[in-house]
Formats: structure tokens, C-alpha cells, sequence
């Protein structure tokens, strides 16, 4: 390797380390390095790649990474582009591209500024090989630059999208999610600078298969494109400070013709290999140096990614993408985009052959591959919802902890240290006891009530807000908030005048905000400082830590009950259909854990995080009242082996009513060790 060369990729690792972490947090620059660029370049390489464009370059790590192995194999490639929002990036991955240009006889040219804008040019309309790793900005951090970008992105839908699917990708660009992050438009836009039968290669979160504003993306990957295989990191080590796993993507265009049809009017999607990767595989300077040890061990793992037999630290399964559309149909099936884009009344294809599907994780069918067909239905359907526990906007005033036990109707508290860390006097009737953290499950489950309390303050008003509750008094039907004691009074003026959150007061902060509604008939004013009625999900039944450290597992919240703080995700049932141990207990079976370990998502660390749209995916047996009942006389709030197992006994029989006894301890036995397996695959890497 030529010297230059190598003094730009040591400079590159400076130029990203010297750049402010809040201008690359804005940006959304995650730098990919040329590690996994390399696996990803080898990966998207074909012998027929001419162009090829990265358009969200940083300093350029993916571009130098395909032109190393194009050279390597021989691969003579015509044009290496850039596109990169921030100037001296840009200008750092200008003059790397133009050292690399003697080893090829390839042109190149990085433009500055923002990918997404309808007046950037480039050297070519549409690439052989788009190749990314799209930036990741939360919309909050966007800074009123979301509608600029869907704006934009609708203007190259013109520009770029061919006839026959414009619809699709014109619908696509204006529904996506006003949640979404920055790398869904960024998905998007490089997917239509692909040319048709052209590549897309991608670096993504693991979370663009789990989280409810990315199933556009998803829908893309399937309407649009054929997805040719998926490698996943088993731990957050390609990025190190990345909280989620990491994913690969390479992925064909469709031509206009086949993209232009339906996805429900298609017989079969196929199935494509979907490869992990663990620590094991590594060596120094390669991912996967010690899997395939010599020269390019990446061009190694390109050529055997579709074996059945793969070194130590690589494991393979099947993704079936018939399954992965019947799973995104059903979850989405009533959002307006969906229903614009897929006429679900038809009766050809995959749907006449799948109406009903049973989705349930890959890692669980897996396990399941020679046992009977599972009797399940969805959580909607067994009349469970799923959401997530109190967000208040403003933990450090709304939460404060109990000191002591209360006296003459009054509690004293200690405040955030934000606030001083004072222990006040307030009411008793302003407090609720809140779950707010793991650490107090242990003392939860013995029957101990947690310390922290959540300031409930809808019936006490602040003195400088009594005039204006006098002048509503007409007109509010409901018996009007009292005058705060004088204590609990200074701690609110004070916290509506001390900046903290980035220099805001909490007043101030956009989810406190809300918290504000005027007077209306039969209805008196709401002020910051009192929360919005509580709502089932806020005293669910039972609840999850939404961050695991080991196996998931489910509470119940039995009386007295108390409110789940956002930490956690929640269980309910309507009108308390499901008695509160029955749910329980259901929730902490074997078939249950079993599904959630699947369906959560690994963290760095080791952590498993379990969101509500994860669990909504949740596959149920519809169970009579009498198994219910008996599941409900089961729980404990630590329940024994043998109640575990008299509860396992309960669900399998109705998961699999046609199995034997001796099936069905054999499907237990195989839930717990591929439980076990995964657990302790996503604690220690081990593939």
C-alpha cells in the first residue's frame, strides 16, 4: 500500500476526532472505518461495477474501501463520487479520493453540500453501486430542517423516479414518518441514485427492522429492491460508541416494470442468507481476519456468504422475505401509505396463500422446525395493548423521593440536587408512588412500595395562578385545583425560573410544554406543573424493564398499584378482562420470554431493549376461562420451579393443542435452551 495512502487514513481517524461532538451529534457523523467498509465493499462489489457513489462520504473510508478491492479483484471500476454536507470533511475526502486515483485509471469528484438539495449535481444521474452509511439524526435535533428535506426529496423523486413506479417512490417520499430520523430520507434518496439492477450497499442500526417509523424503509427494501443478504455484528463492537448492533445491507434495484407491481400481487420473495458475525471471527486488523485467515479475508467471506458450512465466529440462517412482507403487512396493514400502495382486496400472489399467517420470530420457528404448527393469536386480538409507562418531560421537578413516613397529612421529600436537593414538606394527596427504576424491583417484588414519588399536582394550584382559575370558575364544571401550601409553592416558582436542560427552564422544555391548556366550558385551565390525567399504560397491570440485563422478564402491579415510569414498558387489558396474576403469568412463560428475547433488540453491553412496538408483535394462545383462572391462582411474585413449570404446562398446552405430553416438554425444553442460547450469546458474544 502506498504511504500516501496510508498517512490519509491515519489523518482521517485525526479529522474525525478533532471535529466538535456537537457538530457531528447535528450531522449525524458516525464514521464508518475501513474495517467494516472493507466487508461491505467486498460484499457489494460485482464484476460489471463501473460507478459508484457514496452520498453521505464523510472523509471517505467506504469510497477508499471499494477501490482497494476493486483493485484486489481486478474489477475496473470508471468513477468513485462523494457527496459530503460538511465543508472540511468534504475537502479532507477530496484529496483522499484524488491519492487513491494512481492505483486505477477511475475519475473522481466530491461535491459539497447537502445530498438532499434539488440544485446538487452529479457527474452521473444514477450509479452501478450506491454505498453508505446514511447519518443518524433524531428529528428533534433536526432544527427545523425536516421539511426542507422531504421537500427536497419529493423534488428528486421527480428528477430521478422512472414512470411506471414514480407513484411508489413519490408516495414513499411524502408519507414517511415526521418522527423519523434523518436516515430515512437519507435511505431513501440513495436508494433512487441506484440505477435499475444496480446495488445499494448500506450501514445500518439493527433497529431499522424494529422501530414503527422505519417500516417504510422496509417496505421500500421489499417493493423496490431485492435483498441479497444481511450480515448483523452479534455485539455493538463495529461501532464503539454505538448502543445497538450494526447491520450490513446489499441489496439489487428492480427494474421500473417489476417495482411497479405490488408486493401482494407477487408469488414468492424468496429466501437470502442472513449472517452473524462475532468477536471470534476477528483478528487485529480485520473483522473477519481469524474466520479466514491470508490475504483479503473479506473477498473470502463475499464468496462463501451463501455456504451452509462457515468458519468459527460466522453463523448462517435463511431470511425468508415472503415471511418479512406478511410480518410488515400484518402490523401495518392500516396505515394510509400502506393501504395507497398495496390493494390488499387482491386475491393473487402471497396474499391469497397467506391470509391468516402465523408470525412469529425467525429464532423461535427455527426452534420449532419439526414440531407442530402453533395455535397463536395477536395481542390485539387476545384483548392485551402494549405502550410504555409515564414520560413526564420533566423527571428531575415532577420526581421526588420520600423520606421518612408521612405525618399529619403532609410528606417530606427530597428534591433533585437541580433544585437544591432540599428535603420539603408537601402534601400527601400531591404524591403517587412511581416504579422509576430496576434497582427498586427487588424490594417491589417483597411488597415494599418504591421511595419515589411523581408530584401529581392537577389539584393544587400555584398562588399566581388562582386569579386566573377564579376567572375560569364559571365556566369549569369540575371542582376547581386548591392554593399550594407555601413550601411546595416556592419549589415550583422555583423551578419555573432555574435553567437547567440546556439552558431551559422546565416550564420551558417542549414535552413540559404540552402540560399548558387554557380554560374551556366545563373544563377549568391546566399549568405546567400538572400532569395530564393518567392513562392505562401509565397503571398498567404488568410491566417489563424496557433495558434487560438478563432474561426479560414481566412484573405484575398488583394493589396497591402504582405508576410505571417510561423506563419500562407496559401491559394492560380492557376493563380488566385479564385478571392482573393471569397476565402475569402468561407474560413470564417459557413461550413468552422465549419471544421476547427474540423479538428485543441486543445492546452494547450485552442489554436486550424490549420497546412496545417489539412487543405488540407478541403471538399469544387464546386461553378459556378456566386455564385462565388457573394461571391467575399461580402467581407469585417470585414463583417457584415448580409453579414455572405448571404454568409452562398451561400455555404450551394451548400454543400446541394437538402435541403430546412428551412434544410439548421437549418444546419447553427447547424454548429454555434457546433462550439460554441467545442470552448468553448477547452477554458474551458468542456466536
Amino acid at each position: 500500500m502506498p504511504s500516501e495512502i496510508a498517512e490519509f487514513r491515519e489523518q482521517a481517524r485525526h479529522h474525525e476526532a478533532e471535529l466538535p461532538s456537537a457538530q457531528r451529534k447535528s450531522l449525524g457523523q458516525f464514521f464508518t472505518g475501513l474495517p467494516l467498509g472493507r466487508v461491505l465493499a467486498h460484499l457489494a462489489l460485482e464484476p460489471e461495477t463501473r460507478t459508484i457513489l457514496d452520498p453521505f462520504a464523510g472523509t471517505g473510508d467506504l469510497l477508499d474501501a471499494v477501490q482497494e478491492a476493486a483493485a484486489a479483484r481486478n474489477i475496473e471500476i470508471e468513477r468513485l463520487d462523494a457527496i459530503e454536507y460538511d465543508r472540511s470533511t468534504a475537502t479532507f475526502c477530496k484529496t483522499r479520493l484524488c491519492a487513491l486515483l494512481p492505483g486505477g485509471t477511475f475519475e473522481s469528484d466530491t461535491v459539497t453540500g447537502d445530498a438532499f438539495s434539488n440544485t446538487l449535481r452529479l457527474p452521473v444521474r444514477q450509479y452501478d453501486l450506491v454505498i453508505t452509511n446514511p447519518p443518524y439524526v433524531r428529528y428533534q435535533s433536526l432544527n427545523g430542517r425536516a421539511e426542507g428535506v422531504r421537500k427536497n426529496l419529493a423534488q428528486r423523486v421527480e428528477d430521478l423516479a422512472p414512470s411506471a413506479s414514480k407513484g411508489v417512490w413519490t408516495a414513499l417520499s411524502e408519507k414517511y414518518s415526521g418522527l423519523a430520523d434523518l436516515s430515512v430520507p437519507a435511505w431513501l434518496l440513495s436508494a433512487m441514485l441506484v440505477r435499475p439492477c444496480g446495488r445499494l450497499a448500506l450501514v445500518v442500526p439493527a433497529t431499522w427492522r424494529t422501530r414503527e417509523y422505519a417500516d417504510i424503509i422496509r417496505y421500500l427494501m421489499l417493493r423496490c429492491f431485492r435483498i441479497e443478504a444481511v450480515v448483523e455484528d452479534t455485539q455493538s463492537g463495529w461501532f464503539s460508541d454505538a448502543l445497538v448492533r450494526t447491520h450490513l445491507i446489499v441489496a439489487r434495484r428492480l427494474t421500473d416494470d417489476e417495482a411497479a407491481v405490488p408486493i401482494s400481487e407477487r408469488t414468492h420473495l424468496g429466501t437470502i442468507p442472513w449472517l452473524e458475525v462475532s468477536p471470534e471471527a476477528a483478528a487485529e486488523s480485520s473483522l473477519l481476519g481469524a474466520a479466514f485467515p491470508g490475504d483479503f479475508p473479506e473477498a473470502q467471506f463475499a464468496v462463501r456468504a451463501a455456504d451452509c458450512e462457515l468458519p468459527l465466529g460466522i453463523a448462517r440462517r435463511p431470511f425468508d422475505l415472503t415471511k418479512e412482507w406478511l410480518d410488515l403487512k400484518h402490523q401495518d396493514a392500516r396505515r394510509s401509505w400502506l393501504a395507497h400502495l398495496e390493494p390488499f382486496s387482491s386475491q393473487a400472489g402471497t396474499a391469497s396463500h397467506h391470509s391468516t399467517p402465523i408470525l412469529i420470530p425467525e429464532a423461535i420457528a427455527a426452534l420449532l422446525a419439526d414440531k407442530p404448527e402453533p395455535a397463536v393469536i395477536s395481542l390485539e386480538e387476545a384483548g392485551v395493548s402494549v405502550g410504555q409507562g409515564l414520560r413526564t418531560g420533566g423527571n428531575r421537578f415532577f420526581y421526588v423521593r420520600a423520606v421518612g413516613k408521612p405525618r399529619n397529612g403532609t410528606q417530606a421529600v427530597k428534591i433533585d440536587p437541580a433544585f437544591g436537593g432540599d428535603v420539603i414538606e408537601v402534601p400527601e394527596a400531591s404524591l403517587r408512588p412511581v416504579m422509576h427504576r430496576q434497582a427498586d424491583l427487588p424490594q417491589f417484588c417483597k411488597g415494599h412500595m418504591p421511595d419515589t414519588r411523581v408530584l401529581d399536582l392537577r389539584q393544587w394550584a400555584h398562588p399566581d395562578d388562582l386569579e386566573t382559575l377564579k376567572r375560569a370558575s364559571p365556566i369549569a364544571g369540575d371542582a376547581l385545583p386548591q392554593e399550594m401550601p407555601p413550601t411546595l409553592a416556592s419549589y415550583v416558582a422555583s423551578a419555573a425560573h432555574k435553567q437547567i436542560a440546556g439552558g431551559k427552564p422546565i416550564p420551558k422544555l417542549s414535552a413540559v410544554r404540552t402540560n399548558v391548556r387554557a380554560a374551556r366550558p366545563g373544563i377549568a385551565p391546566r399549568f405546567w406543573y400538572m400532569l395530564p390525567d393518567f392513562q392505562p399504560r401509565h397503571m398498567p397491570q404488568a410491566f417489563a424493564p424496557r433495558i434487560n440485563h438478563d432474561e426479560p422478564s414481566v412484573f405484575a402491579n398488583v394493589e396497591p398499584v402504582v405508576l410505571i415510569d417510561a423506563n419500562f414498558s407496559t401491559f394492560w387489558s380492557k376493563g380488566m378482562q385479564w385478571p392482573t396474576g393471569a397476565l402475569a403469568s402468561l407474560l413470564n412463560s417459557a413461550w413468552c420470554r422465549a419471544n421476547m428475547e427474540a423479538l428485543g433488540t441486543p445492546l452494547g453491553g450485552g442489554a436486550l431493549k424490549l420497546e412496545a412496538v417489539q412487543l405488540r408483535k407478541l403471538r399469544l394462545p387464546k386461553l378459556g376461562e378456566t386455564a385462565t383462572r388457573d394461571l391467575a391462582a399461580l402467581w407469585k411474585p417470585r414463583p417457584s420451579r415448580d409453579a414455572l413449570d405448571a404454568i409452562d404446562k398451561l400455555v404450551l398446552s394451548a400454543v400446541f393443542p394437538s402435541a403430546t405430553d412428551t412434544e410439548r416438554a421437549e418444546i419447553a425444553a427447547a424454548l429454555y435452551e434457546g433462550l439460554a442460547y441467545s442470552i448468553d450469546r448477547r452477554l458474551k458474544g458468542v456466536a
